[in-house]
């Protein structure tokens, strides 16, 4: 272990660097970005780094981008100011940011970790911003912020889409499926009626089907099936979802009710929804199975996450 050395100034000053920073991102004018200082998130200060959470979004494709921006000096790793983007809280962006990103004069590329991309500010000047006024200092990390979050922005943006006409066929014989499992799927203490009509059944970045789901107690709940895919936000993936709009009566007795699965991912982050996602290795499964269990994969997800819904009213009801 090193020696210790106790300086007081030292850590008043990174109390210092935490205000001025935020004050400097919050005054960024950009064309291409709007910007909003977290400051409360619990990983914003940690054992070996001190900053802020900035969710960043781009004007032109709504993209957002939730950054770690401060100090960071752990041993084993470069130490400095940087603007880090992590692959869990982007996953929607992350592979193309790192595959588009370019560089610029305010920031030096740091790809050393697999799961953290970062962006630092040159030592130079990182070292010439060190003692100087507030004012100034406020300059320079506002010039260095801007211009990094600018960057990602700019790199996610340019990533094009990749289609071919065996995708199209894909498209639609999954939503072939969709249709196929709500008339087919068999349950106990839940039936199935699809609104074929709703004009919600497709839409930008959703395609399936709306539908009745009632039971033998007077249930009825308005829900969806199908697939969900924006690349602006996750998770997507194969689902089934009631939301409060459709379902106002009962929607907070099955939200509050509702209990974890080893068959689905439970999706409560999104107010007024309720999304159950098909767990990646099950999806993998679907991938490898020939079309008839293939089918039978879908119908016992389907199966799963009705019967969820409604168990999670009659629970409701029984307190």
């Amino acid at each position: 272990m090193e020696r210790l050395h106790i300086d007081i100034n030292a850590l008043e000053s990174m109390h210092r660097f935490g205000d001025i920073l935020a004050d400097a991102i919050e005054s960024i004018k950009s064309d291409k970005a709007e910007f909003q200082v977290i400051r409360d998130a619990k990983d914003c200060i940690g054992r070996h780094w001190y900053g802020l959470r900035c969710r960043v979004t781009c004007r032109r494709s709504g993209i957002g981008f939730y950054l770690h921006i401060g100090l960071i000096y752990f041993p084993s790793t470069r130490p400095g100011l940087m603007i880090e983007l992590d692959e869990q809280n982007n996953r929607h962006s992350y592979g193309s940011v790192l595959e588009n990103i370019t560089e610029r004069p305010e920031f030096e590329i740091n790809r050393a970790e697999p799961e953290y991309f970062k962006l630092f500010m040159p030592d130079s000047v990182f070292a010439d911003m060190s003692g100087r006024p507030r004012g100034e200092q406020a300059v320079i990390l506002r010039r260095f912020v801007a211009g990094g979050a600018e960057a990602i922005v700019d790199a996610a943006y340019e990533k094009g889409f990749r289609l071919d006409y065996r995708n199209m066929a894909d498209s639609l014989n999954l939503v072939n499926a969709f249709d196929q499992a709500l008339n087919e799927v068999e349950s106990h203490i839940s039936s199935v009626r699809v609104n074929y009509a709703d004009k919600d059944n497709f839409g930008q970045y959703a395609e399936g089907f709306r539908y009745y789901l009632e039971n033998d107690k007077g249930l009825s709940l308005y829900a969806y099936f199908g697939a969900i895919y924006s690349y602006k936000k996750q998770p997507a993936g194969i689902f089934a979802e009631i939301d409060k709009f459709s379902n106002q009566k009962e929607f907070d007795r099955v939200y509050h009710n509702m209990e974890a699965s080893p068959v689905y991912e439970l999706g409560v982050g999104e107010p007024g929804f309720i999304k159950l996602f098909m767990k990646a290795e099950m999806a993998e499964a679907v991938n490898r199975a020939e079309y008839k269990e293939q089918m039978e994969l879908l119908k016992n997800f389907l199966k799963t996450c009705n019967e969820a819904f409604v168990t999670a009213w009659e629970r409701g009801g029984n307190k």
